[in-house]
């Protein structure tokens, strides 16, 4: 069974596309089959996972431009790292025309359903499928919303409220047509120097903790992923963490939450 998660925040640079890319590849290693999708016009996630590649002979764009004509398996390529494939471990490129052809795609019929149903193709032949959604609730979002199973939600220690955080699950709720949407939120990069913030963020999670306790699945959970300049680094030189050092913290903080997210996949599908 393919689980297809959602990795989202109205926020930018909370790490949505590190966190993509460092899961994904933890889930790879654990012989997990993964695809991941770029949705984001920047396409910084499919420039890392392809290795430093910018051009694309197929993206996502033209599965939106030709939703009925082309085939998702054809937008599919392996992805790399030092100029070798990672096992396991697949993607669906994006690039920056993706912008122009979602304005184009607000006229088509069923547009938010474009995403969810090139993916029913692909059931079965994954066990994950990551979404790596851009920081606005555009077309290209909203396809996100309807085609995930369940979503996962960073959260950095910059600006943030509870409120903005609210807003997107009520968006959620509603673009799913369900008050029972499986979101989970965790901190990422996190400084431990930073106690007012931390403890101020702590206090905003456990509120929304209480919330999703009376309200359905999902939550804040334990794992937390660690601040660390390696991370950027991993990115600059177009690999994941793991391929740039392996030794890093931030390393085992992406395996535990791998660990954390499996358990609530596999909690999900009981």
């Amino acid at each position: 069974m393919t689980t297809t998660i959602g990795v989202i925040n109205q926020k930018g640079g909370v790490g949505k596309t590190t966190t993509v890319i460092n899961l994904s590849s933890r889930f790879a290693e654990l012989g997990k089959r993964v695809l991941v999708f770029d949705l984001d016009p920047q396409s910084n996630l499919s420039t890392v996972l392809s290795g430093g590649k910018y051009d694309f002979d197929l993206t996502v764009t033209d599965l939106f431009d030709k939703p009925k004509r082309i085939d998702i398996n054809a937008t599919i390529i392996p992805c790399m790292a030092n100029g070798e494939i990672i096992p396991n471990l697949y993607l669906v490129p994006a690039d920056i025309s993706l912008s122009r052809i979602i304005e184009q795609s607000l006229t088509q019929i069923h547009r938010e359903r474009i995403l969810m149903r090139h993916l029913e193709k692909l059931q079965g032949q994954f066990d994950i499928i990551l979404l790596d959604c851009p920081p606005n609730l555009s077309l290209t979002s909203t396809n996100a919303m309807m085609a995930a199973d369940m979503f996962l939600i960073p959260v950095d220690g910059g600006s943030f409220s509870l409120n903005g955080l609210a807003d997107l699950l009520d968006a959620l709720e509603e673009v799913k047509e369900t008050e029972h949407v499986p979101y989970f939120a965790f901190r990422n990069e996190r400084a431990k120097q930073n106690k007012l913030i931390n403890d101020f963020l702590d206090e905003q999670l456990a509120a929304l903790n209480d919330r999703v306790g009376k309200e359905g699945p999902g939550g804040v959970l334990e794992s937390c992923v660690r601040r660390e300049e390696s991370i950027g680094q991993a990115s600059v030189t177009s690999v994941p963490l793991r391929f740039y050092r392996p030794g890093a913290l931030a390393v085992m903080d992406y395996k535990n939450l791998a660990t954390e997210v499996l358990q609530k996949i596999n909690e999900l599908q009981r």
